[in-house]
């Protein structure tokens, strides 16, 4: 069985992917366990740790990756990721960093670079990129023909009273990772327009496709999804929220014992990418960023 050492109690993710192992009958209950847990608020972690059955507290983000097999970064913000990230990918940890990577493209670029160094698996994604109406769409996506745009929609902000939550990362991951799961990687360049609604990215790939991804300003909890191909097209609305965490953890297990990442790191740096450049792009009157300079 996986150990995990978990890092981070402040965000619903922690109980979201703790109880899909820790309690009896939950759907990968057998392959893994929580068993160490740290937060910045001892009480929440010790609190969460009771309802989940996470046998041990730690006093701090080393004493949680110290006997274990694998290590999750599950605190809320993006901002508060690097610096544990870093601890468990030096102690050669296969680690999983929840969205987003990372606040900052430098940081995530400096992650994948200490994993490539010490030959460490490491994934971070949006947990939109397993959901099941996604993987029920991909094997279809071959009956479309050679594809030629998808277009992908979400809320841009999370609606938290803590101002961190409007960090542009922390939603924008969202839309960003759906259409890269639609459309692969191989993105160039992005322009964006923006308003008092809405910013949308036009994202241009090095064959000729092209991506639209809509960040709104206010809105629902939805995301939805249109991928065009020359001879059909589909769309998705991603409903059933619980199974994304459930088709994630999967893939994160497996990585632990693997010790291979399910899919290159350099595309969860793409999609940190394209969303630096969605909104560089935005606050420069829609100038067109190519990735490349980044």
């Amino acid at each position: 069985m996986i150990r995990i050492g978990m890092i981070g109690a402040d965000s619903t993710h922690t109980e979201s992917y703790t109880k899909l192992v820790n309690l009896p009958g939950a759907p990968l209950f057998g392959r893994a366990q929580v068993v160490k847990l740290w937060g910045e608020d001892r009480t929440q972690a010790q609190e969460k740790a009771a309802l989940y059955q996470i046998p041990e507290v730690t006093a701090s983000p080393a004493e949680a990756i110290s006997g274990v097999d694998m290590v999750m970064i599950c605190n809320r913000y993006g901002d508060d990721h690097t610096a544990p990230a870093r601890l468990a990918i030096a102690a050669g940890l296969p680690t999983f960093v929840d969205k987003p990577f990372a606040n900052d493209l430098a940081d995530v670029r400096g992650l994948v670079a200490l994993a490539a160094d010490t030959g460490t698996a490491l994934m971070s994604c949006s947990a939109v990129r397993y959901a099941v109406e996604v993987m029920a769409l991909q094997p279809r996506l071959a009956e479309f023909g050679p594809l030629n745009l998808a277009v992908t929609s979400g809320p841009a902000a999370g609606d938290f009273p803590n101002p961190r939550a409007r960090h542009p990362f922390f939603y924008g991951i969202h839309p960003v990772e759906l259409l890269h799961t639609l459309l692969g990687p191989g993105a160039e360049a992005v322009s964006t327009q923006r308003s008092a609604r809405c910013d949308v990215g036009v994202v241009d790939y090095a064959d000729g496709r092209q991506g639209v991804i809509n960040l709104l300003q206010k809105s629902p909890s939805f995301y939805h999804g249109v991928v065009y191909g020359e001879q059909g097209w589909a769309e998705i609305e991603i409903r059933n929220w619980d199974q994304f965490y459930v088709g994630t953890l999967e893939r994160i297990i497996s990585m632990a014992e693997t010790k291979a990442a399910p899919y290159p790191i350099d595309w969860a740096v793409e999609v940190m990418a394209i969303l630096t450049a969605l909104l560089r792009s935005a606050e420069n009157g829609g100038q067109r960023i190519p990735l490349s300079e980044l």
